[in-house]
């Protein structure tokens, strides 16, 4: 085994050990992660060939294409000869495979890759005996009552959603709850590899002690497409305006949607994010393990807030009591709703399902009402009205580890819209008992194998909210 303190002292600690790779959005990784950034050209390629929905009779296939092998177009029949005498793009054996954007060194990294991880592992769920279990994902899911929850939402054949429905549910669900679950089961797993003396293990290189897999979750997180510094990646101000396609990008969205941009530029949660990910890193570099932990909560609660936010902004998009895109489609269903209706109800629905399994943390109740608003299988949007959803929502912050000024207030121009002002104190839970009767009766979930579900507010979630798509 490894000792890990000589061998950071023996590189100078921390900052000795932090080479000249890859600058993303003002993080400094200590490895290469180049190619890992990269991961943000197939959601870029994803969410382009999703915005073909009404032009292109082949956009899911072609969509699905993309997330299941890869973008980059597919190899050349230069590329398949390079293979076949060389080791260069060995998986281009003939020219209907992905080239890939993301490439390792014999295969493809892709967002389905990210969205099937196997989490239910003995050495992820610590049931092999390590020193360390991912926490992230037995709780999402056992909520959903599957180990492959992100595939499942992206995949489902949603035949009662509009195609422009559907196109939000797919690119939404790979970024928002594929990416972003795998963003944190890197830094977990650098944890993992740190208590077990191999902070190297993700390499399988000499990189200096570098704790290559932390870097990979900032990769994973910024991507390639951000600019080196933070005020140039911001989506605001004076910068180059290189946000990026990942949940970097999405913290910016919503950062300007809320009022909770920070003074340098980027939102608040990223600046925030920018100095975690450093003091993780330096802490693994240390061989500080248990030091690191705290660090993920912090990372974990600062990467939910976008979660919060687009919930909020969608649920008040969708309540056809605003003067929102809904307005005209009460009592309709995402088939025949108004396409802006449509749109907006099923980016909520993306937003919540990768909230859910939180909240449902925090409290069934709440969980099952924010569900069955949104869920885009339902009978009509928002049946409870935004009021219920979003004061049960805030009734949460202080189990989810964020404020009312986290948050902020739903807002355009500086002009916050009706209802959707920021909270001044987190309220107590509101009386849900007639909301929640319009739903199913709870009941407790099936046990997800290899994991101990948490409790989940109804045995038909994953009927529902996954198979929005049955008749």
């Amino acid at each position: 085994m490894r000792f890990l303190v000589p061998v950071a002292a023996l590189f100078g600690g921390a900052a000795a050990q932090i080479g000249s790779h890859q600058m993303l959005a003002g993080y400094q990784s200590a490895s290469d992660v180049g190619p890992h950034s990269m991961i943000d050209l197939d959601m870029e390629e994803l969410e382009t060939k999703v915005g073909e929905y009404a032009t292109n009779a082949n956009w899911i296939t072609e969509a699905m294409f993309i997330y299941e092998n890869g973008g980059g177009g597919l190899c050349s029949q230069a590329d398949v000869d390079a293979a076949m005498t060389s080791d260069t793009t060995p998986w281009c054996t003939d020219t209907t495979q992905a080239f890939g954007n993301s490439q390792k060194s014999t295969s493809i990294r892709t967002l389905k890759g990210f969205a099937t991880k196997n989490y239910a592992s003995d050495k992820l769920t610590g049931a092999d005996g390590g020193n360390y279990g991912e926490r992230m994902p037995p709780i999402y899911a056992g909520y959903w009552n599957d180990w492959a929850w992100a595939d499942s939402f992206v995949t489902n054949t949603y035949t009662n959603v509009k195609d422009n429905g559907r196109a939000e549910l797919m690119k939404k669900g790979a970024n928002y709850q594929a990416v972003w679950m795998y963003v944190l089961h890197e830094l977990e797993d650098a944890i993992g590899d740190c208590y077990a003396g191999d902070i190297t293990a993700n390499d399988a290189t000499p990189t200096g002690g570098a704790p290559h897999a932390w870097d990979e979750g900032w990769a994973f997180y910024a991507g390639s497409l951000v600019a080196a510094t933070a005020a140039d990646s911001a989506m605001e101000g004076t910068g180059l305006q290189k946000e990026g396609t990942l949940i970097w990008e999405l913290s910016e969205k919503r950062g300007k949607d809320f009022g909770t941009l920070d003074t340098t530029g980027p939102s608040k949660a990223n600046v925030g994010l920018v100095t975690d990910f450093k003091s993780g890193r330096d802490k693994i570099i240390a061989a500080d393990c248990a030091g690191a932990e705290p660090v993920i909560d912090d990372i974990i609660k600062k990467m939910t807030i976008p979660l919060i936010q687009g919930t909020i902004k969608y649920a008040w998009k969708a309540d056809p009591a605003n003067a929102g895109d809904c307005s005209a489609d009460a009592g309709k269903t995402a088939l025949t709703a108004s396409d802006d209706c449509v749109k907006s109800w099923t980016e909520g629905w993306a937003f919540a399902a990768a909230l859910l399994p939180q909240l449902d943390q925090c409290d069934p109740e709440v969980a099952s009402v924010v569900r069955h608003n949104l869920d885009a299988g339902a009978n009509e949007p928002m049946k409870c009205g935004f009021a219920t959803v979003k004061t049960a929502i805030e009734s949460c912050y202080t189990k989810l580890g964020v404020t009312c000024a986290d948050i902020g207030a739903f807002q355009s121009s500086g002009v916050v819209y009706a209802g959707a002002e920021a909270c001044t104190a987190i309220p107590a839970k509101p009386a849900l008992a007639t909301c929640s009767a319009n739903f199913p009766a709870t009941a407790a979930p099936i046990p997800v194998a290899g994991c101990e579900a948490p409790a989940s507010d109804d045995a038909t979630a994953p009927a529902l909210a996954l198979g929005a798509a049955a008749a």
